[in-house]
């Protein structure tokens, strides 16, 4: 018996902006995407599921319908449930048709069903789901149309009951009144390979204290999207009408056909713009499309894509048909190329910069590096010793700690290294809080502060991260009752105050205003900019060839090359943290919708995370965090290898 081809609502929501999407979704085992295969690590990512099962216990009593591969049997155990004329289910399964769903909580009292949709998102009372000018926010839409799509099925499967759609999401605003309610909801890989959060406590003896999700009616939202009102159609089909659309896309499944292919801006972020090197024999759906819409060739496929243009304006490049990075002028991005490499500082409006990039890039101009002399001024002003400081957080869904908000980032590590006025490196610090159960953000500026004050060098950040963070445990000391409070604060305000000597120096601000180099592609992230300055730079390649010694890295050579010559990125000459902890290229490659909850720094997030649950192993906790000071310990080493590159090349000039 061949297996029955649903439209669910993952599926649904896949192809939200691109029906084509629906086809290579349904042909998963041949196309592939940048969120392949990694539940697990999704729900690690996420909290999706603790959070999921956080909701059950704000709906007490219900009836769990237990996954089965065979979703007959879940529709048959969900149609005798609804039999009942009062009862709670989580995990409803719903069929109309070749339409599927599965309901996270359903509520039925007599002829009426709630149906909630629970989601890891957060939500603000003040921002709400609309604009000032009243249109939908883009960023609820998949949301909002998961809802919608799950609402239309159920009232099509019991159209004798009045159906009343609900998001259930994090209130942001309200702080959990218990200590260590994340530790009720234990996450574990069953047989089956699947994530499942298991419950560390009788249900009877847990405290969940101040309700931290908000259930959110979305009738009004959801009529707008059956009314076509809630945004301008992305297809044909869609413009047709919501019954239209969704028989549309049944009935592409059931004929096996892919939607007419159209390419645009939406494009650019596809799941199946995957790259040659992660396809695993795959094949990938963004280069089947533009070769069947443009006829374009392989060769062309392999050059630089307008898209990977920092900032790309991907909607008006569509519009000028402009496809490839060679199509780019200076007339085209408004720029004198005569003074692209002459002024002191990067044009507001970017366009310098992808010029730069373009040029380089495109063969047009000599691959070697840009830096504007706007830096070597800045430089001048820096106060030695230099500290460049890296911290590393985490943002839960559902708090660690009494008194602590949803997504307020918690930092539990950081790294300092100093560079003299002689040219001399120091890991000065490091730090990692391995306590289970106790709030770590105190003591980590305590001990933060102890090495800062010392003297009033000039500190750096790569971006806001570390700025961020401490206005978080700022927030959190005004409210707390701690003897030192006062002195906390006042120093960490030397530190995030603009009008402060000592304001944090954002390293990533100064590359994105004075340097680029082809090797950064179109991407400022540290991970890629060190790479790329030691594949310019012969004299960090002298220093980082010998074996490089700090508080936790020892005897490790940073500069190595592939068979090609080029320099190996140094973050993968680590070894991999373990205890099933994956390393940023994965995280990356699932291109979730984090709520900016993971960038740079995923790994050491799910890490510590992981190492709050008391069944870990001691041993293996070790070794986690060994591995954990080696990886901030080179984000603050990265930083010191950008500043002596820099310092080399001013040198020079």
């Amino acid at each position: 018996m061949n297996k029955i081809a649903y439209l669910t609502k993952s599926k649904f929501t896949h192809c939200l902006e691109c029906p084509t999407k629906l086809y290579y979704k349904n042909h998963d085992n041949e196309y592939a995407t940048s969120q392949d295969d990694n539940d697990f690590l999704q729900a690690l990512a996420e909290g999706g599921i603790q959070v999921g099962e956080l909701a059950k216990l704000y709906y007490p009593g219900g009836v769990e319908i237990p996954y089965s591969r065979n979703k007959s049997v879940s529709i048959e155990q969900t149609n005798e449930l609804l039999q009942q004329d009062e009862v709670i289910i989580y995990e409803a399964a719903i069929r109309h048709g070749l339409t599927y769903a599965l309901v996270d909580i359903l509520v039925k009292e007599g002829n009426r069903i709630d149906l909630i949709e629970v989601k890891s998102k957060s939500w603000d009372d003040k921002e709400g789901f609309y604009l000032q000018n009243g249109s939908m926010r883009s960023n609820w839409h998949k949301y909002l149309y998961d809802v919608a799509f799950q609402t239309w099925v159920m009232q099509k499967a019991y159209p004798e009951f009045e159906i009343r759609p609900y998001l259930m999401l994090i209130d942001k605003d309200t702080p959990t009144s218990v200590e260590g309610l994340h530790q009720y909801f234990k996450i574990e890989e069953n047989e089956e390979g699947r994530s499942e959060v298991r419950l560390t406590e009788d249900i009877a003896d847990m405290d969940l204290g101040n309700h931290i999700m908000k259930t959110i009616p979305v009738a009004d939202e959801v009529a707008l999207i059956f009314n076509g009102e809630a945004r301008e159609p992305e297809s044909e089909l869609e413009a047709k009408g919501f019954d239209r659309w969704i028989n549309g896309l049944c009935e592409l499944i059931r004929n096996d056909k892919k939607y007419p292919v159209s390419i645009g801006a939406k494009c650019r972020n596809c799941e199946h713009r995957v790259k040659a090197d992660k396809l695993n024999g795959k094949k990938a759906g963004f280069n089947e499309c533009w070769k069947e819409d443009l006829n374009w060739s392989e060769a062309e496929l392999s050059k630089p894509h307008a898209f990977d243009v920092w900032h790309a304006k991907s909607k008006q490049y569509i519009e000028d048909e402009i496809y490839l990075m060679e199509e780019l002028n200076p007339e085209y991005l408004e720029v004198d190329e005569e003074t692209l490499y002459q002024q002191p500082i990067w044009d507001d409006g970017r366009k310098q910069r992808q010029l730069a990039q373009v040029m380089k890039m495109t063969g047009r101009h000599d691959d070697s590096e840009v830096i504007l002399p706007g830096l070597f001024q800045e430089m001048d002003r820096w106060t030695y010793p230099l500290h460049f400081i890296d911290f590393e957080g985490i943002a839960p869904a559902i708090p660690f700690h009494k008194g602590c908000y949803p997504y307020k980032k918690i930092p539990f590590q950081f790294s300092i290294h100093n560079v003299y006025e002689d040219g001399r490196v120091e890991h000065a610090a490091e730090w990692v809080d391995k306590r289970k159960g106790v709030y770590p953000g105190f003591d980590f500026v305590r001990e933060l502060k102890k090495v800062l004050e010392k003297d009033e060098g000039s500190v750096f950040m790569y971006h806001h991260y570390e700025k961020t963070v401490l206005n978080d445990v700022k927030k959190r000391l005004n409210e707390s009752e701690e003897a030192d409070k006062d002195a906390l604060i006042a120093w960490i305000d030397t530190l995030v105050n603009e009008e402060s000597p000592r304001y944090l120096i954002d390293q990533q601000r100064l590359v994105v205003k004075y340097y680029y180099s082809v090797h950064m592609g179109g991407s400022n992230s540290i991970k890629d900019v060190l790479p790329a300055v030691l594949n310019e730079s012969d004299a960090l390649k002298e220093i980082y060839s010998d074996p490089y010694s700090g508080l936790s890295m020892k005897n490790k050579v940073l500069c190595q090359t592939d068979e090609s010559g080029k320099v190996i990125n140094p973050y993968k000459l680590l070894d991999p943290v373990g205890y099933g902890i994956p390393d940023e290229d994965e995280i990356e490659d699932l291109d979730l919708d984090l709520d900016d909850r993971i960038t740079e720094g995923g790994t050491a997030m799910m890490a510590w995370a992981r190492m709050q649950f008391d069944d870990v192993p001691e041993e293996e906790r070790e070794r986690v965090f060994e591995a954990l000071l080696r990886y901030c310990e080179l984000d603050t080493l990265a930083m010191v290898m950008i500043y002596q590159h820099w310092e080399s090349l001013k040198n020079q000039s």
